[in-house]
């Protein structure tokens, strides 16, 4: 065999190589595998000192039930994505939460999005006679006492859901795979996780399927997460506090109205709410539709449907790490 030839033939360190390493450094499924196994090893280590100021926090869907919890678990995504971050020598505001934008016009906008999109919802509820208002379940201090706590509980729920779901793991996805196959994937995963909530069934999960797309849609024209985490604030409150009807299957304790659901479970959503409801799905393909619609331009890092080969840049530059400043 000529000298030329077996110069040529890789060698297995460069093949064993090629199975960890892509273009953007380490490959996309073992920064994933890196991130789950830090996030688990820090929920470890914090599950006796946390148990331990927090106490049994009980099954009730209460404001201060969900404030507790979902900070202790913000904290854990936010502690895991920091800490592989410095590995990767990128900053949170590359994982979508650029804290320059933080509570500025774009999360204020989800939130008229997210508040406007329930309403239309529950207001054709009513109108198809699925949906009744009732009166008043609490005195006007505790309409304000709860509204404000619970305004808090579920901005708390938008900053851990939408950060976890579509913030490192969408982010390193879309460096693997490009960002709608990846987006598929989180709004899989993100939906098949509300199955575990009492009174959920398949045709919420399927909604919270297109509600995830409609975020990531979101996520991809606006560039970060603080209209998703604005949507998400008010969709939530909206639905568990101002409307009162279930949130994904849950009742909320501390709700404004004695409202009911009635009628076709189509309609109504039935145990699961305004979520399975169809008007929810119509609404939230609308919402989809309009909102690419208003944000014409992906703002967002996109790369080339090749696993971590040829990166393609979106409307605004995106130049990934080399290797060498990823996790070793």
């Amino acid at each position: 065999m000529p000298e030329s030839e077996l110069t040529s033939v890789p060698s297995g360190n460069s093949q064993l190589r090629l199975v960890f390493i892509g273009s953007h450094g380490v490959r996309a499924g073992w920064r994933l595998l890196i991130f789950t196994a830090l996030l688990v090893a820090i929920r470890f280590a914090l599950v006796f000192p946390l148990s331990k100021i927090i106490g049994n926090l009980g099954t009730d869907f209460s404001a201060r039930n969900v404030i507790i919890s979902e900070v202790a678990a913000f904290g854990i995504v936010l502690l895991a994505t920091a800490v592989i971050g410095r590995f990767e020598r990128r900053s949170l505001a590359d994982y979508g939460l650029p804290f320059r934008f933080a509570f500025g016009k774009q999360f204020w906008t989800g939130a008229l999005w997210g508040f406007v999109m329930l309403s239309v919802i529950v207001g054709m509820m009513a109108g198809s006679g699925a949906y009744s208002f009732g009166g008043l379940a609490l005195s006007p201090a505790n309409i304000i006492k709860y509204g404000l706590l619970w305004a808090l509980a579920f901005l708390v729920v938008g900053f851990f859901e939408e950060f976890t779901f579509r913030g490192y793991i969408q982010y390193t996805l879309t460096t693997g795979m490009g960002f709608w196959p990846a987006a598929g994937i989180t709004c899989v995963i993100f939906a098949g996780l509300h199955l575990g909530n009492p009174g959920e069934n398949w045709m919420g999960a399927v909604e919270i399927v297109l509600i995830a797309l409609f975020l990531c849609v979101a996520l991809r024209r606006t560039g970060n997460l603080w209209f998703a985490i604005g949507w998400h604030m008010a969709f939530d409150w909206g639905e568990s506090f101002f409307y009162s009807t279930p949130n994904s299957g849950i009742h909320a304790t501390g709700h404004m109205l004695k409202a009911t659901l009635m009628g076709s479970k189509w309609l109504s959503g039935g145990s699961v709410g305004p979520e399975a409801s169809v008007f929810d799905l119509l609404v939230t393909l609308a919402g989809i539709l309009l909102l690419a619609g208003i944000y014409p331009e992906a703002k967002y890092p996109a790369f080339s449907a090749a696993a971590d080969t040829n990166p393609q840049p979106a409307t605004e530059p995106f130049t990934p790490a080399s290797s060498s400043t990823l996790i070793p």
